[in-house]
């Protein structure tokens, strides 16, 4: 039996890698560090929002800009 990942609330290297890709993409529209505080309350609601089950990179952006 094969089993699905896609529920298990697991961060798999992939989904880091298009995590990590947004994040920067998102630091470099804003002109931001990623060592700043505006950064890391980027990546703490990009983390959330990737929890709450937007799985989708165009979700996840879209819904990063909303928060702003």
């Amino acid at each position: 039996m094969i089993l699905s990942h896609d529920h298990t609330g697991a961060v798999l290297p992939d989904d880091v890698n298009m995590l990590d890709a947004v994040f920067t993409e998102i630091l470099a529209e804003k002109g931001l560090r990623r060592d700043c505080e505006a950064a890391e309350l980027i990546a703490r609601r990009l983390i959330s929002v990737y929890q709450s089950g937007h799985r989708q990179r165009d979700e996840l952006r879209k819904m990063i800009a909303a928060g702003d």
